[in-house]
């Protein structure tokens, strides 16, 4: 699907808004497309956690309507990283450093270029912040429909990629792992529901993870206050939560800890 502006802008920041920092980035959006509408995806991302940004990011991208450009704004170096990518996939564009947090994005077979200064007219550029600097006047150029993704610069053939464990899948299974966890407490995952063997219902589902068994449902309400399960939560990711309590703080879990989920009869 090609890429045909909508001059909608998303964001997706670990600046939180007890400062001025967002509302400069919208200002330098609007300075440069002064119609577009621009949304607050999250400002709240864990602070630099580029992996927990690549799985919002990816799941939550697929809500808006194509034509809809994605700037990502978290990044553990510092504003100052050196090189801007931007990706097109699926009719969308993503505008981010180049630190991982579009691994989930480039894997499934998205184009990207690194944003050559010498032919995008992004000036001034200073030396503190180059997100500010770059990516947002990058992302309202794209927008608006005034910049074509073709000409921000070269291919980027050798993209940074996040170093997570892969997903391995079986007849009867699948392993994945802990990604982190939400402001509810609850634990997501690497694992989609595609990754799972067909066998038609969740129910015929458990996850192992941190040394429990879990059964897979549909919603909170199929099991009693303070038990454990497992679902695929509004990101499409899998989730280990406890109705009315916190996973995270009830379960002895690290980031990139194995959860498999398989047939329960297996």
């Amino acid at each position: 699907m090609a890429f045909l502006p909508n001059g909608i802008v998303s964001l997706l920041s670990d600046l939180g808004l007890r400062d001025p920092s967002v509302g400069i980035i919208k200002g330098n959006i609007h300075s440069r497309f002064r119609e577009a509408t621009v949304v607050d995806l999250c400002h709240w991302v864990p602070v630099q956690d580029v992996t927990w940004a690549a799985y919002a990011l990816w799941g939550s991208y697929k809500h808006f309507p194509p034509g809809s450009v994605h700037c990502v704004i978290v990044d553990p170096r510092g504003g100052n990283t050196g090189k801007i990518l931007c990706a097109e996939t699926a009719g969308h564009i993503f505008v981010a450093s180049d630190n991982g947090v579009l691994t989930n994005i480039l894997n499934g077979g998205a184009r990207v270029f690194s944003v050559d200064l010498e032919r995008v007219p992004v000036a001034p550029v200073r030396h503190s912040w180059h997100t500010r600097d770059i990516i947002a006047p990058v992302a309202a150029l794209l927008a608006s429909g005034k910049l074509d993704i073709e000409d921000v610069g070269p291919a980027e053939e050798s993209p940074r990629l996040l170093d997570f464990k892969l997903t391995e899948r079986s007849d009867t299974s699948a392993q994945g792992g802990i990604v982190g966890e939400d402001r509810f407490g609850n634990l997501f995952t690497s694992l989609v529901e595609a990754d799972l063997p067909d066998a038609g219902s969740p129910h015929a589902y458990v996850a192992d993870v941190a040394g429990n068994t879990v059964q897979l449902v549909n919603s909170y309400r199929d099991v009693e206050p303070g038990a454990l399960l497992a679902l695929f939560n509004s990101f499409g990711l899998l989730e280990i939560a406890v109705r009315n309590g916190q996973a995270s703080q009830e379960l002895q879990w690290e980031r990139s800890d194995p959860v498999t989920v398989r047939l329960s009869e297996v």
